[in-house]
């Protein structure tokens, strides 16, 4: 019997294109780089391809198209930064969260908490850790980049900066500029989404030496409003990247 996979229940930002690609590599800004591919073969790239301290990324859950349209804005007002405008090019052509072979790429990243059963349908977490080609994808960009953080754009029912490292724990800068940031777009600082997530971005980067910024965006915002706050937008991210983190020493 097919179980019933749970959505959410309010409705995603209309999506950039239909087809795609939301990738595209003949565009002229960023000078792109293609990483990597889909299950079903569309183009997975990095805008911008050259170190810096900071990455940006959106599109992990196809169905958050929130984070895709706010990447391509940045990328039209040519914001220099490495970026990849949709990691799940598959999930945005279906409609899902999920990639071409229904695995949560939020889900699937080798951590140390990964676990091969879904603590909920709605997140697969894949074969095996680190298992679907476009997280193939972003550690390659990864290695390109060679970035000490990452801003990835999602969505959900109300907007925060999720930052999993303790304030503490972050040089003054850079509690100083998401402080700024927060408060000049009117939304709060959380340390965890609120429900566990083994296998995600966050566990990822605290075994790797990175630091994680995950943007909620408000589901369903509209393009006008991401308009109206892209100036902070773009003043957060060169901030963020002026930057390098350095983590504290690891506990015996």
């Amino acid at each position: 019997m097919a179980i019933a996979i749970p959505v959410l229940p309010y409705p995603a930002m209309p999506l950039l294109a239909d087809p795609p690609p939301w990738n595209d590599a003949n565009r002229p800004q960023g000078r792109p780089e293609r990483v990597g591919q889909s299950v079903l073969g569309h183009p997975i790239s990095l805008f911008n391809p050259a170190p810096a301290n900071l990455l940006l990324m959106g599109g992990v859950h196809g169905d958050e198209s929130e984070g895709v349209f706010l990447a391509h804005l940045l990328l039209a007002t040519g914001c220099a930064l490495p970026l990849i405008p949709c990691l799940n090019p598959d999930g945005a052509l279906l409609r899902q969260r999920w990639n071409a072979r229904n695995v949560d790429l939020n889900r699937n990243l080798p951590s140390r908490d990964w676990k091969p059963e879904p603590l909920n349908p709605r997140y697969p977490p894949g074969s095996a850790p680190g298992s679907e080609p476009e997280n193939q994808a972003f550690f390659a960009a990864l290695a390109r980049v060679r970035p000490s953080m990452v801003l990835s754009f999602h969505s959900y029912k109300e907007s925060f900066v999720e930052i999993e490292r303790p304030p503490e724990t972050l040089p003054a800068a850079i509690n100083r500029a998401v402080a700024t940031f927060t408060a000049a777009v009117g939304i709060e600082r959380r340390p965890s989404v609120g429900y566990p997530t083994p296998g995600a971005l966050g566990s990822f980067a605290m075994e790797n030496d990175l630091l994680v910024f995950t943007w909620e965006l408000r589901r369903g915002i509209s393009h006008g409003e991401l308009y109206a706050i892209l100036p902070q937008v773009l003043a957060f991210v060169t901030e963020l990247n002026r930057h390098r983190f350095v983590p504290p020493p690891k506990r015996p």
